[in-house]
Formats: C-alpha cells, structure tokens, sequence
C-alpha cells in the first residue's frame, strides 16, 4: 500500500513538472513571436531542468500510467515542433533566408511526432504495454531543448552542430522503437548496453563527416580547432565505445548473435569512413585506401561463406591488432592537425608533411598482414568451395 502511494505522489509532481514544461513551451512560443528572445531563452533553459528532473530525477516514464504517458509526450513533442517552427518562420521573415537545417529539424519533429502517437495507438489497441523511453529518446529530448536555446541565441558556431546532434539522436531513438515494435512480441526486449553502444558507432558516423567538413573545405588543416578537437574526441569515443561493448556484453552475460555482427561492422563503417575522408584532405593515397577496403571486403566475404556452412569464424589476434592500430593511427593524424601544435614544435610543419602518409602506410601494411593471416588460417573453409 505504501509503495503505491509513493508512486501516486511521483506520478503527481511528474504531472505537474510535464504541466509546467508544457507552460513554458507556450511562453517560448510567445516570447519568440514578440522578439524577447533572453525571456524566450530563459524558459528554454527551465524547461530543460523540468525535463531532467523528470526524466533522471523522479523517472516518470518508467512509473507513468501509459494513457497519461502517450499524451504528455504527444503534447510535449508538438509545442517542441512548434517552437522549432516559429524559430524558422520568425528567422525567415526577419533575415529574408530559409534555414534549410532548420527546416529539416521542424519537418523531422513533425514526422517523428505523427509516427510515436500512430505507434503507440496501435500498441495500446493490440493489449500490449508501452515501451518505455530507451536512452536515445532521453537524450534526444534533451538536445531538441538545447538545440532551441542555441537558435534563440544565435550562437552561429553551434547551430549546425546541435540541430545535427538532435537529427541523429532522433534517427537512433526511432529505429529503437522501430525495432522494438517489429520483433517478435514473445521476444521483445530493450537492446542490451554493449549493443546500443555498437550502433552508436553506426549513427555518429555520419556526424562525424559533417563536423570533418564544417568549414565547407576539403582541407582539414583549415577547420576551426574546436572542430577538430570534436573530431579527435568522437574518435576517441568510438574507441572507448569499442572496447565497452564487448566488455559489458562479456561482462553480464549478453552475447548476442545480433551484437557480433554489428561489433566489426559498425567498426568497419566508422574506420573506412575516416579514411575516406582521409583521402579527400589529402592524408591518405587512393591506393592505400583501397587496399584497406580490399582487406575488409575480403574477410567479410569469407566469414559470409564460412557462416554458409555453419562455421563459426572466430577474431584472430591479428584482427584484434589491425583494429587497435587502425584507431591509434587515426587519433594520431587527428591529433596531429591540430594547429597549437605547430606553434611549439620547431619544424613541425616539415615534418608533418610525412606523417599522415606514414603513418597510412603502417596501418595499411598491418590491415594486409592481418588479411592474410585470416585466409591463411581458414584454408579449410576455402577449400569447401575451390
């Protein structure tokens, strides 16, 4: 009896918090339509605590009845759309120029609010529970809110970047739920930390060529630094992120099929999508690129054809090495374009004209040493079919 009363009083003050970002949501709407953008900020900036409180705080969505829950969000994602609306529309009319990022943002706000309210009719219809919001959602709702104080405030170096944040952090929230809804209903359960750390790999990746290519310049050395850092610690992330997922899926026990296909593909994609950028900027020849994809191509290939015959192709050491060195090699180019460097460094600049080249060069001899390692010892899965 107790603890349903303490969920009612968490449900209510949630309720009430969700009733007052609401409030707020309204009077960022008015603040924008009468040009008082610092009152419009303020409560950008409340409402963004209200949500922390209620998300990390009092954790609504895991205690909320599922009819109040469907329509908090539906009401809290549609004055989110129309904040984003009135932001493009007030800057239209005001600067004579249609933000085509902005846009985007309000069209996708639009798009995902139709599809969470038509998902969720048609769970409730089916008799099934409601999934509660997974991390990506949270996160997603977070920087939709900051993301609106960054447009308020014209903070021009970071408009790109937060509606871009926002754009994947709702994709990755979306194919969560997605997936979520289209699996078997006897075997529906959240995706497991260490596999939602692999697919963030997937997602950031694309941002990753977005914030490489700010500057519009296909010469990374002319990117602002704040830029690069980014760069260096998205690398750096999907780094750690490599490393956690296998841990934490060892760890507690949450190997899953779906996880080591995802762990070297998401690998892949993240590696291969450096280097291409790589050879955009100039630190990186065509040939060697391509020698690498080769490798990579190769390997999948025999693994499929392995897979085929129900083998199971286990991760050599080698593999293992090629992927640590392939990262170090990019942190250190990465690291190295940094321009402070050069300031401290007498001769810098001569000398890295030789390192990306040099140091592409490594990582390509080992990616092709680890290759051959792999056929060499599956020479039995190759002679199933030569």
């Amino acid at each position: 009896m107790t603890h349903d009363n303490n969920a009612d009083t968490i449900r209510l003050r949630g309720r009430i918090w969700s009733a007052l970002r609401i409030l707020l949501f309204i009077f960022v709407i008015y603040f924008i339509w009468t040009e008082k953008t610092f009152f419009a900020s303020v409560c950008v900036l409340a409402a963004l605590i209200m949500g922390w409180i209620n998300t990390y705080q009092l954790h609504i969505q895991e205690i909320e009845k599922p009819y109040y829950r469907i329509w908090l969000n539906f009401i809290d994602r549609l004055l989110a759309f129309a904040v984003m609306t009135s932001i493009f529309v007030r800057n239209w009319i005001k600067l004579q120029e249609i933000e085509i990022l902005l846009a985007i943002g309000s069209i996708f706000l639009l798009v995902r609010l139709v599809a969470y309210s038509l998902f969720s009719i048609a769970v409730l219809y089916e008799g099934k529970p409601i999934q509660k919001r997974g991390s990506w959602s949270k996160l997603a709702t977070i920087s939709i809110t900051l993301t609106m104080g960054v447009y308020l405030l014209h903070l021009e170096h970071y408009k790109q970047i937060m509606m871009i944040a926002s754009l994947l952090l709702m994709s990755a929230s979306t194919i969560s739920f997605i997936y979520w809804y289209y699996r078997d209903p006897s075997h529906r359960k959240p995706l497991s930390v260490a596999t939602q750390l692999t697919m963030s790999r997937i997602v950031l990746t694309p941002f990753l060529i977005w914030i490489f290519f700010y500057d519009n310049d296909l010469d990374y050395s002319n990117n602002h630094i704040t830029f690069k850092i980014l760069a260096l610690v998205m690398v750096l992330g999907f780094m750690l992120t490599d490393f956690l997922d296998g841990y934490l899926a060892r760890k507690m026990g949450d190997v899953s099929t779906l996880g080591k296909y995802l762990d070297p593909f998401s690998d892949k994609i993240s590696n291969m999508t450096i280097f291409l950028c790589f050879i955009a900027t100039g630190y990186a020849p065509v040939w060697m690129v391509a020698l690498i994809y080769f490798r990579e191509a190769s390997v999948e290939t025999l693994r499929t054809l392995a897979a085929s015959e129900n083998i199971i192709m286990p991760a050599r050491k080698s593999g293992k090495w090629k992927t640590a060195i392939q990262g170090i090699g990019i942190v250190i180019i990465l690291l190295g374009a940094i321009d402070p460097i050069a300031s401290f460094v007498p001769y810098y600049n001569e000398i890295w004209a030789y390192i990306p080249t040099s140091v592409m060069g490594t990582i390509t001899a080992i990616t092709i040493i680890s290759g051959l390692d792999y056929f060499i010892a599956s020479k039995h899965i190759i002679k199933k079919f030569f």
